[in-house]
């Protein structure tokens, strides 16, 4: 975002939030908003699961509106803001999981809660604002501000999710990621590997390998990583075995090279079905790899850029004493990692004790009854 566009956008929603903070609150409705995606997924899919079972009596409301980076885009994406900016001041409860400018630029009245829940589980790679380079203006100044309180994985993290969104320590509750409900929930498990498995038919009884890489760069010069030869590695696996593409749904993947994938999968579509389908997972410094890790299953960590990752957006965890999985350098460090069978599992529960403390299946839940409690 220019500063242009920042200041334009900043002052048509603060002259809105003039206007709607005079109208009376609807303490009963609760809002679910994202600038991620057009769909609800993740975090909020499951917050939207839990309070609608439990808490029949609320008012729930959606606010699915990717942001875009054209200018016919970046206009209607304001457009519907100002729909935020009203439920954003009536409301009693306004749950995110990225950035909201509305939350940033106007603030909002003390009767309304607003609650951070980060789409990614676990502190991996820097985010948000905590970032090795600082963030150019005017995000530097305005992104994440003004949340009452922040959703994190574990009481290890709370620290980084401060830095990362600008929150008080003592407002990063270590309630778990609700998205991680899924890994403790065998029924759930089972339904989402086989919706998987009927839409990709050429899976069934194979052993699934997923390749998905996280995006590297950041806004609109965000690209996909480069390193792994699909061809090579499928030469190089059994018959038996079959290799599924999943790019980061933000990066446009038209030039990424999926020769040699049996499958490539929607890069839109909801990563932790794919994972619970998912035999041994590829891929680099994804957020991802905390939820794998509640899976107790193989991991390659492919990080032959790790030096630059580091540097620049920069990590919270050393690869080389903190992580889980074998790490290689190219792919034919992956090929040898597979077929060999090279794999520990022994770190996994000390990395899950430490990074996944709270994730124990009631994440959801346990976000109910700190915000929302039981039905009056």
């Amino acid at each position: 975002m220019s500063r242009l566009e920042y200041v334009l956008a900043s002052m048509v929603l603060r002259i809105v939030r003039l206007v709607v903070a005079r109208l009376p609150m609807r303490p009963s409705r609760v809002v679910l908003a994202t600038a991620r995606v057009a769909h609800l997924d993740g975090n909020l899919a499951y917050l939207h699961r839990e309070i609608t079972a439990r808490r029949p009596d609320l008012d729930v409301v959606l606010l699915l509106e990717p942001y875009g980076y054209g200018l016919t885009a970046k206009l209607r994406y304001l457009v519907r803001l100002l729909r935020g900016m009203y439920l954003l001041q009536t409301s009693g409860l306004f749950i995110v999981d990225n950035a909201y400018l509305p939350i940033h630029v106007a603030g909002h009245r003390r009767a309304t809660t607003v609650v951070q829940v980060w789409h990614a589980a676990g502190a991996l790679k820097r985010f948000g604002v905590d970032v090795v380079h600082p963030l150019p203006e005017p995000e530097r100044s305005f992104l994440h501000r003004n949340y009452d309180a922040v959703v994190n994985s574990a009481e290890s993290g709370r620290e980084a999710w401060s830095r990362a969104l600008r929150t008080p320590v003592d407002d990063v509750l270590p309630l778990g990621t609700p998205r991680t409900d899924l890994f403790h929930d065998p029924i759930g498990l089972a339904a989402a590997r086989k919706r998987v498995l009927a839409a990709h038919p050429e899976l069934v009884g194979r052993t699934i390998v997923v390749y998905a890489p996280t995006f590297r760069g950041r806004g609109i010069a965000k690209r996909p990583a480069a390193g792994l030869d699909g061809e090579a590695l499928r030469a190089a696996l059994p018959g038996d075995h079959a290799l599924v593409l999943k790019t980061h749904p933000n990066v446009d993947a038209s030039g990424f090279g999926s020769h040699g994938f049996d499958v490539v999968i929607d890069p839109r579509s909801e990563m932790n079905e794919l994972l619970a389908a998912a035999d041994i997972l590829i891929t680099d410094y994804s957020s991802s790899i905390f939820e794998w890790a509640l899976l107790r299953r193989p991991l390659v960590l492919l990080v032959g850029d790790l030096a630059e990752y580091e540097t620049d957006p920069g990590l919270y965890l050393d690869y080389r004493t903190d992580m889980i999985g074998a790490q290689v350098t190219d792919t034919a460090g992956v090929i040898e990692a597979i077929v060999d069978g090279r794999f520990d599992l022994a770190a996994y529960e000390p990395f899950i004790e430490r990074h996944l403390g709270a994730c124990d299946g009631r994440a959801s839940a346990r976000f109910v009854d700190r915000f929302l409690g039981t039905e009056a």
